[in-house]
C-alpha cells in the first residue's frame, strides 16, 4: 500500500507543476546592478579547492506576513539549484567568465509565507573534469537580499543564517573518453561535464524542507568580498543578460526492450516493481532526441545499484550506427549515472547537468529487498523565448529537413548557443554564426547574439585571436574563427542596424583585422603567424589526409579559403566602419579586400580546371576556395555561375560537409541557382531517410561514423528555406524595408512565419504557373517592402493583404 502511496504523490506533483519559468528582473533594463550587492561569497569550511563536491545550504527565517516582494541575487561557483519552501524555483548562474561573472534577480515572494520560511540551495562543483566551458575559482554561494529582505538572508562574512553541509552521497562520476579501459563513448573528443555517482546510504533525505533539522550543519564560512569592481579577488560580477530558462515535466519515453518481457511498453505512468535479487534491464525510447534533468522517485530495493546511461542513438556490435528507429539487439553506448539505493521510501534523484538522449537504459541489480519505481520523468529547461516560426511546402521531404533543422537549434539554444547537446556543450565562434542566424529566423530574439558577441570579444588577445569557444577554460585558438566574428558583427548590422551597440566593437574588430593581417606575405596569401602552430579551422574536409579542419596536409600557408575568409571579413568589418562614422577605416579595409582577393586569383585560379585552387600550387582543388571566391567576388562576377556549376558537380575535388554548406548555399543563392540549392540539399535527405530528428556533426559513413547528433552548425537549411526558397529578406539594414522575391526551387507552395527583430513575417505562396504568383503576406505595422515575381513588383501593405503578379 505504501508504494501505490508514494507512487501517487509522485505523480501527484507531477502533474501539478508541468510547467514554469522564473523571470530575470534585470531584462530587458537592468533594475539591481552590481552596486546593490552588499554580500560577501561564503563556502563550506572543508572545501578546499579543485575538489568535485556538491554542498548543501539551507537559510531559516520568520515573516509576520506573508509579502509582497522579497527580492534577492544569487550567484554560485560552478552551479547552483534554489529552492524556496522545499519547492524548486531555478537554477543557475548563466554560464560567464571570472571576470564576466553572473548572478540572477528573482522575487521569490509568491513561494514565501507568513512564519517559518527556508530557502535552500545546492552547490554543485565538478571538479578538474568540469566542463570545458566552464571557468571556476573556488566552490562559494552568493546570496544577497535587496530591501528589507537583506538582514534576512544575506551571505555575509561573519553574521549570516546560512548552515551547510557537504553532501557526501554525491561524487562526480568522471566519462572516460581517453583514459585506458572501457570508454564512455564510441569516440571523439568530450567536454562535457561529468555524470553523477550518488550513494543513497549518505544522502540527507528532505533536507531542502522546512521541517528538516540542520542542527549538526556548520555555519559557513567566509571566501571572498563581493565585487563588480576590476580589484575583486575572486569574481567580477555582472548581471544575468538572457532571459531564464523554464523548467517543464516532460516524459522520457517507453519501455521497448527488457530482459523482463512483461516491462515492455511500460510508460512509467504508474509505478515499476522490481523483484528482489534480480539483473534487470530495460531500454527506453523518446522517439526523438530531447534533454533536460532527470527526476526518479524509488523505494526500497536497499543496496540495490542503478545505473542510468543515456544516448542519442544506439549502434551495432561493429560501433556503426543503424536506422535510429531500429532497436533490435543494438547497443547502447553513453555516458551514465549511477544510484545506490538506502531502502527508504520515497528517494529521490535529480542529475545535477543536463543530459542528451533519445534512448534511455537502467541496469538494475536488486539484493534481498524488492525496488518500486514510484515515478520518472525528466525536465526540460529550454530559453524561454517562444519559437514563432514554421515551414510548410508541397514537398513533404523539405517540411521534414525544416523540422529537423528547427528542432536542433531548440535543443542547443539555452541561456547561451550550444555547439551540440552531448559531447562539448560549448560555445563555438563559427557555430554560433550560423545557429544566431536560425536562432532569430525562428523568434526574432537577439539576447542571445547579442550575449555572443561581447563573450567573444571579451576573450579576444593582443594579436587579434578569439577564442574558438567562449567562455571556456580552455586555449582553443582558430585564427579563421577570429574573423567570422567579425562577420557576425556585419550579420547582426544587416538584421538590425543597432548602430549604438555596435560602437563598442571597434577596438575589438580592429585588433582582429590587424593581427591577422600581420600574418601575410608578399604574394598576399596567409603565412603562419609569429611562429606559433594554430588551427586554421576551415571545415571537417572528408579523406584520409583531412582531420584537421583544413585542406589536405594545410596548416594554413598559402590557403586561397582562409585568404577569402580574410578578404570577407574585411568588407564586413569595412560595412559596419561606415554605419560607426569611421570612413576612414572602411575605406581602407575595402581597399586591402579588393588588393588581396585579386592576388588571390592571379595565383590560385586554374584555366585548365577553371576554378580557384586551394593553394598556388593548384595540387588541391576544393569548393570551399571557390564558395569565398563567389563570396567576395574574387571570382569575377562573369565567371561565378560557371564555377558554381562545376564545384557543385565535380566529384573529384574536396566538397563542403553539413557545415561549410551554409556558405555554399549563400553562394548558390548570390548566383540565384535553385537547381543547385536542390542538388546540395540531398546530403539532409539522406538524414530523412535514416530516421534522424536532429541533424548530424558532419558526413557519416559506415567506416566513420559522425560522433554528434545535434549540431546546429548542420541546420542552416532552416535560414535558407525562409531567405531563398521563400526569399525573405531585408532591404539593406533591419526588417523595417523588406523584399520577398521567391526563388521557389523544385517547390510550387511555400507558407510558413519567420521572425524578425521587428515582428514576424506570415506568408503562403502560391507559383500557379512559371508566369503567375498568388500570396497571401502579413507584415508588421513597423514594416513595408515590395513582393518580387521575375522581374516584376507590387508594394507590400502593413497586415494581412493577399497579392497576384501575372507576368
Amino acid at each position: 500500500m505504501k508504494k501505490q502511496f508514494w507512487s501517487f504523490i509522485f505523480l501527484m506533483i507531477l502533474a501539478s507543476d508541468l510547467s514554469f519559468g522564473q523571470t530575470e528582473l534585470n531584462i530587458p533594463k537592468v533594475v539591481f546592478g552590481p552596486e546593490y550587492i552588499k554580500s560577501s561569497w561564503v563556502t563550506h569550511p572543508e572545501i578546499r579547492g579543485g575538489e568535485d563536491v556538491a554542498v548543501l545550504f539551507r537559510n531559516s527565517f520568520y515573516l509576520e506576513e506573508k509579502p509582497k516582494d522579497f527580492i534577492l541575487n544569487i550567484s554560485g561557483d560552478n552551479h547552483y539549484f534554489l529552492y524556496v519552501n522545499g519547492k524548486f524555483f531555478s537554477h543557475g548562474p548563466q554560464l560567464g567568465e571570472i571576470t564576466h561573472w553572473k548572478y540572477e534577480t528573482v522575487n521569490i515572494a509568491d513561494y514565501l509565507v507568513s512564519g517559518k520560511n527556508v530557502i535552500a540551495v545546492k552547490l554543485v562543483n565538478y571538479g578538474k573534469r568540469r566542463s570545458l566551458g566552464i571557468q571556476s575559482v573556488f566552490t562559494c554561494l552568493l546570496v544577497n537580499g535587496l530591501g528589507e529582505a537583506a538582514p534576512l538572508i544575506n551571505t555575509n562574512a561573519h553574521q549570516n543564517n546560512w548552515k551547510c553541509t557537504i553532501d557526501s552521497s554525491f561524487s562526480a562520476k568522471e566519462v572516460n573518453w581517453r583514459e585506458p579501459g572501457p570508454k564512455d563513448i564510441v569516440g571523439g573528443f568530450y567536454a562535457n561535464n561529468p555524470t553523477d555517482f550518488v550513494d543513497f546510504r549518505h544522502f540527507a533525505h528532505d533536507w531542502n524542507q522546512k521541517e528538516f533539522d540542520d542542527s549538526l550543519w556548520t555555519k559557513t564560512v567566509f571566501f571572498e568580498s563581493a565585487n563588480s569592481m576590476g580589484g575583486s579577488i575572486a569574481y567580477i560580477l555582472e548581471p544575468r543578460n538572457v532571459p531564464m530558462l523554464t523548467w517543464e515535466n516532460d516524459s522520457p519515453g517507453t519501455i521497448v526492450r527488457s530482459n523482463f518481457t512483461e516491462y515492455l511498453n511500460f510508460d512509467f505512468s504508474k509505478s515499476l516493481l522490481i523483484p528482489a535479487n534480480s539483473d534487470v534491464t530495460f531500454l527506453i525510447d523518446k522517439k526523438s532526441i530531447t534533454n533536460g534533468f532527470p527526476i526518479i522517485s524509488f523505494s526500497d530495493g536497499k543496496n540495490s545499484q542503478l545505473k542510468i546511461s543515456y544516448a542519442e542513438n544506439l549502434f551495432r556490435k561493429d560501433h556503426s550506427k543503424p536506422n535510429r528507429d531500429e532497436v533490435s539487439d543494438h547497443i547502447l553506448i553513453g555516458y551514465s549515472d549511477s544510484l545506490i539505493c538506502d531502502g527508504t521510501i520515497n528517494q529521490v534523484f535529480q542529475s545535477t547537468a543536463m543530459r542528451t538522449f533519445r534512448y534511455i537504459e537502467f541496469n538494475i541489480k536488486t539484493q534481498n529487498q524488492p525496488l518500486t519505481i514510484n515515478g520518472f520523468h525528466y525536465q526540460k529547461s529550454d530559453c524561454p523565448v517562444k519559437v514563432l516560426s514554421s515551414f510548410k511546402s508541397d514537398d513533404s521531404t523539405y517540411n521534414r529537413v525544416y523540422d529537423i533543422c528547427r528542432h536542433t537549434v531548440e535543443l542547443c539554444t539555452k541561456d547561451y548557443f550550444m555547439s551540440d547537446a552531448y559531447y562539448e556543450t560549448m560555445q563555438y565562434v563559427g557555430d554560433t554564426k550560423i545557429q544566431a542566424l536560425l536562432w532569430q529566423a525562428m523568434t526574432g530574439d537577439l539576447y542571445l547574439t547579442q550575449n555572443a558577441l561581447l563573450q567573444f570579444a571579451h576573450s579576444i588577445d593582443n594579436n587579434g585571436n578569439i577564442l574558438g569557444c567562449y567562455p571556456s577554460r580552455s586555449t582553443f585558438i582558430y585564427p579563421t574563427y577570429s574573423l567570422i566574428w567579425v562577420e557576425m558583427l556585419f550579420d547582426y548590422l544587416v538584421q538590425t542596424n543597432d548602430q549604438n551597440f555596435l560602437k563598442q566593437f571597434k577596438s575589438g574588430i580592429q585588433t582582429v583585422i590587424d593581427g591577422f593581417g600581420s600574418q601575410f606575405l608578399d604574394k598576399n596569401l596567409l603565412v603562419k603567424g609569429s611562429g606559433k602552430k594554430y588551427r586554421y579551422f576551415v571545415d571537417w574536409y572528408s579523406g584520409s589526409e583531412n582531420g584537421s579542419g583544413t585542406a589536405t596536409k594545410n596548416e594554413g600557408l598559402h590557403s586561397a579559403v582562409v585568404t577569402l575568409h580574410y578578404v570577407n571579413a574585411l568588407y564586413s568589418a569595412a560595412k559596419v566602419m561606415e554605419v560607426i562614422n569611421e570612413p576612414i577605416l572602411a575605406k581602407k579595409y575595402q581597399l586591402e579586400a579588393k588588393k588581396i582577393k585579386n592576388r588571390v586569383f592571379k595565383e590560385c585560379f586554374s584555366s585548365t580546371k577553371n576554378i580557384l585552387a586551394e593553394r598556388p600550387d593548384h595540387s588541391v582543388f576544393d569548393q570551399h576556395s571557390n564558395i569565398m571566391g563567389i563570396l567576395t567576388d574574387a571570382i569575377p562576377l562573369g565567371q561565378q555561375n560557371d564555377v558554381l556549376n562545376r564545384i557543385v558537380k565535380d566529384s573529384v575535388i574536396l566538397t563542403s560537409s553539413y557545415y561549410y554548406r551554409y556558405y555554399l548555399f549563400k553562394a548558390i543563392q548570390k548566383a540565384d541557382r535553385p537547381d543547385l540549392f536542390e542538388t546540395s540539399l540531398k546530403p539532409w535527405f539522406e538524414l530523412i531517410s535514416q530516421n534522424m530528428t536532429t541533424t548530424l556533426e558532419r558526413m557519416e559513413s559506415p567506416e566513420k561514423p559522425t560522433r554528434s547528433e545535434v549540431h546546429p552548425w548542420s541546420a542552416s537549411p532552416l535560414w535558407y528555406f525562409f531567405t531563398y526558397l521563400a526569399g525573405i529578406n531585408p532591404k539593406k539594414y533591419s526588417y523595417e524595408e523588406i523584399e520577398i522575391k521567391p526563388a521557389f526551387g523544385k517547390l510550387n507552395k511555400i507558407q510558413g512565419e519567420m521572425g524578425t527583430p521587428v515582428g514576424s513575417i506570415i506568408f503562403n505562396l502560391n507559383k500557379k504557373s512559371e508566369k503567375v504568383l498568388s500570396a497571401e503576406i502579413h507584415i508588421p505595422e513597423s514594416m513595408s517592402g515590395f513582393l518580387v515575381f521575375k522581374n516584376k513588383k507590387v508594394a507590400l501593405k502593413k497586415g494581412r493583404h493577399i497579392y497576384m503578379i501575372s507576368l
